[in-house]
C-alpha cells in the first residue's frame, strides 16, 4: 500500500534519519499577519513570511514546526 502524501512529508528520510521538516522561531518583531522566522541554524530570519494552520495564532518568540508545501515552507504549530 502506497503511503498517503502527508506520511510522505513527516516520514524521515535518508540513510541518518534526517527529517524534510524544519524547526525555528518567530521573529521577536513579530505583531500580526505571516510571520517571519528565525530558522534553527541560520544566521538571520527569513526575509519571507511563512502561513500557518489556523489551529495557530503565532507570537513574537514561539518556537515552531515548519513543514514542506511546494516550494515553500508552511507553520505546523507551536512547539511547548
Amino acid at each position: 500500500m502506497r503511503p498517503t502524501k502527508f506520511l510522505e512529508i513527516v516520514k524521515p528520510k535518508g540513510k541518518g534519519g534526517e527529517s524534510p521538516n524544519r524547526m525555528g522561531t518567530i521573529s521577536a518583531g513579530y505583531v500580526s499577519g505571516r510571520p517571519t522566522v528565525q530558522f534553527d541554524n541560520e544566521p538571520a530570519p527569513s526575509a519571507k513570511a511563512y502561513p500557518y494552520c489556523s489551529r495557530y495564532t503565532p507570537s513574537a518568540g514561539d518556537r515552531v514546526l515548519l513543514v514542506p508545501a511546494g516550494n515553500s515552507w508552511v507553520i505546523v504549530d507551536k512547539i511547548n
